[in-house]
């Protein structure tokens, strides 16, 4: 009998320390993570930092709005670029047939990137920009090839010293009016581009996040303002492109010291090689 209430008292405490001890390591097994969210709720709540609070599923959204609407922007500039181009230079008397139906589907690749950039893939947002960009560069092409050897001219004119001054004249006001062209195409990205950057950095800011990198990097970009407009102007291809290389360099910077701020908290690494990162936007123009 004696021995009988001993076995029932060994049980009945160990059953008792179960009880203690199962939530306690229940806690370590499966929320360090959701520690250390509440605890930095609770400690941006009383400063009002308070991004994290609905985490950033707000933030997420406002930048995926923001980052479509700018893509496409771009797209559309894009568009309205090819267009300028194609009656600047059809207006001198070449054949722009086949840079017309290269724009005809870079037009129509409107409907794909908008279906891309609402499903939020970024591997399929990636595979539309990407031909895109390889049509706009066809276009270019194509009518740097019509200029070359399609162009008529004045079909009057006869092979003669003058009719050659006329037609190297001409040639040259069409390069000229296409670099003028180019320039405006490449001035409104570089400002849409700063804008954009400033509305990225108020929502990570407005959601209580370090924005002070992010906004030296864009002061650089802003900064490369003045020297990037004389270089269109004076059409040197080079320049231009030093100052986009450098502008490439403190975007992509400035944005990962925004994203990398939000893969720390939540996975404890880096950002640089996660896929919910948005994907680099060309910052190139294309060739004069």
């Amino acid at each position: 009998m004696k021995r009988t209430i001993v076995v029932i008292g060994c049980v009945l405490c160990l059953c008792l320390c179960a009880v203690a001890v199962t939530p306690a390591m229940a806690k370590n097994v499966i929320s360090p993570q959701t520690d250390k969210l509440a605890d930095h709720k609770l400690d941006t709540g009383v400063s009002g930092k308070g991004a994290l609070k609905n985490a950033d599923e707000q933030l997420m959204n406002s930048t995926s709005a923001a980052t479509n609407a700018f893509r496409m922007q771009q797209f559309n500039d894009s568009v309205a670029w090819g267009k300028a181009l194609i009656a600047a230079v059809h207006s001198s008397g070449c054949n722009t047939s086949k840079a017309e139906a290269v724009l005809a589907q870079l037009t129509g690749q409107e409907e794909a990137l908008r279906g891309a950039l609402e499903s939020g893939n970024q591997g399929q947002m990636s595979s539309v920009m990407a031909k895109n960009d390889a049509l706009t560069k066809q276009l270019r092409m194509s009518l740097n090839n019509c200029i070359r050897t399609d162009c008529t001219g004045n079909e009057t004119c006869t092979e003669n010293e003058t009719c050659t001054e006329n037609r190297t004249l001409e040639m040259n006001q069409l390069r000229e009016n296409c670099s003028a062209i180019d320039g405006e195409y490449l001035e409104l990205r570089y400002n849409e581009r700063l804008k954009y950057g400033g509305e990225i950095i108020d929502i990570f800011n407005e959601s209580g996040y370090d924005t002070a990198p992010a906004e030296e990097q864009l002061g650089i970009i802003g900064g490369n303002n003045q020297t990037f407009m004389n270089a269109t102007e004076n059409g040197g291809r080079p320049a231009v492109n030093a100052v986009l290389n450098e502008n490439k360099k403190a975007w992509n910077t400035g944005k990962r010291s925004l994203w990398e701020q939000i893969h720390a908290f939540f996975f404890g690494g880096s950002a640089s090689e996660d896929a919910s990162v948005p994907s680099d936007d060309s910052e190139t123009g294309e060739e004069a």
